[in-house]
């Protein structure tokens, strides 16, 4: 990195990179979780390394109904101060990278019902930034695809939810090879919610954040999430949310499936402040092992300053059980499929959760490939 991009999205990001760039010089990455004796996620060296030759990049985007989409330049000027505020550039080390390096930016600004789909397939690096306003009463559903052969990839969101709005949203995780690092924060207004569903396939490392503020009274938010690394992957995904107002509400469900010699690390977090009256809050993460040589770790956790809470958390792990395959191979069912029909099952608790339904094919597609492996 041993200058700026060669272009810019106007004056004013040309000094936002530089900020970012003495930013990077300074900061450390971003902190793994930790166990006794161990560090379970472990970052590329010199992720800066022959990054000048990056080039702008142009997503495909599908837009219908009421929504305005604004790209790079305009979408610099649009998104104003909503750019890199609920995510800050001087984050962590990868934050301020992906500040530098920024080569997609999408600003859209929703006032009334409507539906976007954003599919990046590259194979040179890449570094996305969308940014979501959505006025009063309005209805969005957003799905984002992430594919191809980049070297790094970074995707930041930042989502602010006005009052009384419905939101969608999917992301499909399915890069081939290399490092994926991703943040999507949510900011909800009063009587707002938004349905999140992440799903990760791809990237030899691949670490994913989902943060929700449920900054609005009768806000409420539901995660789900779906990870299924294979071979020597590591998929490390971090679910959290915050209860600022009263009658605020969450759940969390997650599924992961890990398999040969690859890593799976979670981590929730419920928040509930001493203003969140009447809060509900509840996550429940799920893995199953085909190997015995993969690892999973959890951690789930509860912060509460308000007694007037209801919030649990639950985390397991487990192996296909022997006596669904002992039954599925008495009617004549091979191992192998046996396996795939419990894996297919395994997850379907969470696809019924899916509310849009091509969103839902894909994951199921994507799902399927994994079984080809």
């Amino acid at each position: 990195m041993s200058q700026l991009l060669k272009y810019s999205f106007g004056s004013g990001d040309a000094e936002l990179r530089q900020k970012a760039r003495e930013d990077f010089e300074r900061l450390n990455l971003p902190e793994s979780i930790r166990t006794p004796g161990r560090t379970w996620t472990r970052y590329p060296k010199n992720l800066e390394e022959e990054l000048d030759a990056v080039q702008d990049v142009e997503p495909e985007i599908e837009s219908e109904g009421d929504v305005k989409v604004y790209r790079n330049a305009e979408a610099f000027e649009k998104a104003g101060e909503n750019l890199l505020d609920a995510v800050k550039r001087d984050e962590n080390r990868i934050t301020a990278l992906h500040t530098v390096m920024m080569n997609s930016l999408i600003y859209l600004e929703v006032e009334g019902e409507a539906e976007v789909n954003i599919t990046y397939e590259e194979n040179s690096p890449v570094f996305a930034h969308l940014v979501v306003d959505t006025a009063q009463s309005s209805e969005l559903a957003l799905t984002e695809e992430f594919r191809g052969n980049p070297e790094i990839q970074t995707s930041i969101n930042e989502f602010y939810l006005g009052d009384n709005t419905t939101m969608s949203y999917g992301a499909v995780e399915s890069v081939e090879s290399g490092f994926s690092y991703s943040i999507r924060k949510a900011v909800l207004g009063r009587d707002a919610s938004i349905d999140w569903l992440n799903s990760m396939f791809g990237g030899d490392l691949n670490r994913t954040r989902i943060e929700t503020v449920l900054k609005g009274d009768n806000s409420s938010v539901d995660k789900t999430g779906v990870w299924y690394p294979v071979g020597e992957q590591h998929i490390d995904i971090s679910l959290q949310a915050y209860h600022i107002g009263e009658n605020t509400s969450c759940d969390m469900d997650s599924r992961a499936v890990v398999d040969d010699t690859s890593r799976s690390v979670y981590e929730g977090l419920q928040q509930v402040q001493d203003s969140a009256d009447d809060t509900k809050s509840f996550q429940d993460q799920k893995t199953l092992m085909l190997s015995d040589r993969a690892e999973s770790d959890a951690s789930p956790k509860l912060m509460i300053e308000d007694p007037d809470v209801e919030a649990s958390h639950a985390a397991s792990s487990g192996t296909v059980p022997e006596e669904e395959l002992h039954y599925m191979k008495s009617r004549g069912i091979s191992e192998e499929k046996a396996r795939r029909l419990v894996v297919k099952g395994y997850f379907e608790p969470v696809m019924e959760e899916i509310e849009l339904p091509q969103l839902k094919e894909t994951v199921r597609e994507e799902v399927e490939k994994k079984l080809q492996n």
